[in-house]
């Protein structure tokens, strides 16, 4: 039978791509987005695109979500894929940006999987795919609030993955590194703070960092069409995953795999070099246990 997949975010990057894949392979799927304009071209026999703004009130997203389950009657996989980046530097950056960053990196993507998880409890599967980021793992001057946003998110999907597993249902969060999508794009999906409300202290460390994004921005490791393709492998246990099971964590791009790895390291040895100190606040009588 084929499956339905439910891909948020599905008018650009890993969406799009995923979207693609799917339909070729025969499987059907719901493509997301609050722009259906951008998804036109997209319409088949397998592909429907379908309106979704996961930043609205969870009482009109469960509405919406009710609307596109009655278009194939399910849902079998649901990929939380929408994000945007907000730039600067965090004294800089106003308390509206701020709240608007983790509203659509965390707290909108958790309110999507609240409107679908009574669907999958009462048919006792379903798998959900995160799409983080390596950022959870590493600062980066003038990206520090994507970084925390997606660190936020990575912690709430692996303790969702935790209290839903008893009703069979899958989790996969997936952390890319740097790949070639319109993520970086200043015209779309990036956001910076104004001229205006920058310090002057931060003058020389802003033109870095403005430096450095218009250099990442087209020259990125990753090949969306490859990483599209991998996740749909590792999510259907088909091709290059082809007999394994869903992991936990799929880091996707050696960058990827090479920056966790050395914010690992890193907390390892904060860890032995302090441990003796660490455990001199210890109640005794409780440490022998």
């Amino acid at each position: 039978m084929p499956q339905i997949w439910l891909v948020n975010g599905a008018s650009s990057g890993f969406g799009l791509g995923l979207v693609k894949i799917i339909a070729g392979k025969g499987d059907r799927v719901l493509a997301a987005s609050r722009n259906l304009e951008k998804l036109a071209s997209l319409v088949s026999n397998n592909v429907k695109p379908v309106l979704l703004d996961h930043n609205k009130p969870l009482d009109q997203l469960q509405s919406a979500i009710n609307d596109i389950l009655t278009i194939y009657g399910t849902v079998d996989i649901v990929v939380n894929n929408a994000a945007y980046v907000q730039t600067g530097i965090l004294e800089e950056v106003s308390p509206e940006d701020t709240l608007r960053q983790f509203q659509a990196n965390t707290l909108g993507p958790l309110s999507f999987y609240r409107t679908l998880l009574p669907h999958f409890r009462e048919k006792g599967t379903g798998t959900l795919v995160t799409i983080g980021s390596m950022a959870a793992w590493c600062p980066m001057s003038g990206c520090n609030l994507y970084n925390a946003s997606k660190a936020a998110l990575r912690w709430l999907a692996i303790g969702l993955a935790g209290e839903v597993a008893q009703f069979g249902i899958r989790h996969c969060l997936v952390e890319p590194g740097f790949f070639r999508t319109g993520l970086l794009d200043p015209s779309a999906n990036i956001a910076g703070t104004d001229k205006s409300s920058r310090l002057d202290v931060y003058t020389d460390l802003n033109a870095i960092i403005e430096t450095n994004f218009a250099t990442f921005n087209g020259a990125q490791l990753g090949d969306p069409v490859k990483g599209a393709q991998i996740i749909f492998d590792v999510v259907t246990s088909s091709g290059v995953a082809e007999g394994k099971e869903l992991p936990e964590l799929l880091p996707l791009g050696s960058d990827a795999s090479m920056e966790i790895e050395k914010a690992v390291s890193k907390v390892q040895t904060s860890v032995e070099g302090w441990k003796d100190i660490s455990a001199l606040s210890d109640i005794k009588e409780c440490a022998a246990d």
